[in-house]
């Protein structure tokens, strides 16, 4: 009788396995630069949409009040040892135009956010919002619109205890009033950008005071109004390490202090060759959305290059003479809010002159599209 034979069955070898297990890791690995990439394109869209968002509030905002809105640096003592209005930042005044009235009318803005200003200048070191502070709700209120997708965070007490909310977009406030502009000259004598600087306990000490479209003569599109920063990783001002492993972007140095009219290029070399690094300060950086305090950095100065190291002037704290810089976790450079709502991707190779031109209201620069 005839037999019959069954095959046998046949299973991998571990070598076949080994080989499998090779070309799906290669395909893994092809693939997962590619995933990345497109959610940061996703993260980078919305990135754009928050600030377009800023813009239509920004412009909003002067149609009501007939002028953007303005940061105000300051604030003074009232006679209880309180203090008075001030040191609140110009993302509070556009609230309404985005749709956060009841967050608006919930900030008192005849106190000034800071625990304490009853002992003298204080508040200039330290203005933080403790946890009793009339606007301690409305400051540790997160708000998505004001937060960069691309860049993480977590909502600490470095600037009080009421553990306000972080935020990404920082307003252009020009250059340095320290300064004599590209050419060596007199002092400039005051901020020249899109967003104003005021102190509002001292009407005559007006940094700025308020911007019109019409002070802006290089044109709403060849100036930027809200730039990209990041938020600070480090959170505890006694850890220096922490500090020193952050990015330069988020690291702020000391550069002792102004009132010499160098030009913008000098000061970029003063800066970087005579500043140290002044972790003190690091931990502030975009910490809080409602506060008008030089180191929370609701405003920046367009004189250091991009994703660089920020640079703090003795006595800026006042009146926000701080060398903030823009940066941003996007490849390549940052996203920026022009005067005129649009929303561009400025490149971190941009030329110096070019930048310095983009920061500028009044300068007379001539700028093509192209060059940044």
């Amino acid at each position: 009788m005839a037999r019959s034979i069954s095959p046998r069955l046949r299973g991998f070898t571990l070598i076949e396995l080994l080989v499998v297990i090779a070309i799906i890791a290669v395909l893994i690995a092809l693939l997962l630069p590619a995933v990345q990439a497109a959610r940061e394109a996703a993260r980078r869209a919305q990135c754009t949409n928050n600030l377009k968002q800023i813009g239509l509030a920004i412009h909003n905002y002067h149609d009501v009040h007939l002028c953007f809105p303005m940061t105000f640096t300051a604030a003074g003592v009232s006679p209880t040892g309180g203090c008075t209005a001030g040191l609140t930042s110009w993302h509070a005044a556009i609230l309404p135009m985005m749709e956060q009235t009841p967050l608006h009318n919930a900030i008192n803005f005849s106190i000034g956010n800071t625990d304490n200003c009853a002992d003298g200048d204080a508040f200039i070191y330290g203005a933080t919002i403790g946890e009793r502070h009339p606007n301690a709700t409305a400051a540790r209120t997160v708000i998505n619109a004001f937060l960069c997708p691309s860049d993480s965070f977590d909502v600490v007490t470095t600037m009080g205890a009421s553990r306000p909310a972080p935020h990404n977009y920082s307003g252009n406030a020009g250059w340095t009033p320290d300064t004599s502009g590209t050419t060596p000259g007199p002092r400039l004598g005051r901020h020249n950008g899109f967003i104003g600087l005021a102190n509002p306990v001292d009407p005559a000490d007006w940094h700025t005071g308020p911007v019109a479209a019409a002070q802006i003569t290089d044109g709403t599109s060849s100036t930027m109004a809200v730039a990209e920063r990041r938020i600070a990783r480090s959170s505890d001002p006694n850890d220096v390490q922490a500090m020193f492993d952050e990015p330069p972007a988020t690291r702020s140095y000391c550069a002792g202090s102004a009132g010499t009219a160098r030009p913008l290029n000098r000061w970029k070399h003063f800066c970087y060759v005579v500043s140290f690094p002044d972790p003190a300060w690091t931990v502030f950086q975009n910490r809080s959305w409602i506060s008008g305090w030089g180191h929370s950095g609701s405003t920046y100065l367009q004189i250091l290059p991009m994703n660089n190291r920020n640079c703090h002037l003795y006595g800026g704290e006042l009146d926000g003479n701080i060398l903030n810089t823009p940066s941003s976790r996007h490849p390549g450079g940052i996203n920026a809010l022009f005067g005129d709502g649009s929303v561009r991707f400025v490149k971190e190779t941009v030329a110096d002159p070019i930048w310095w031109a983009l920061g500028s209201r009044n300068g007379a620069e001539v700028l093509s599209a192209d060059a940044y």
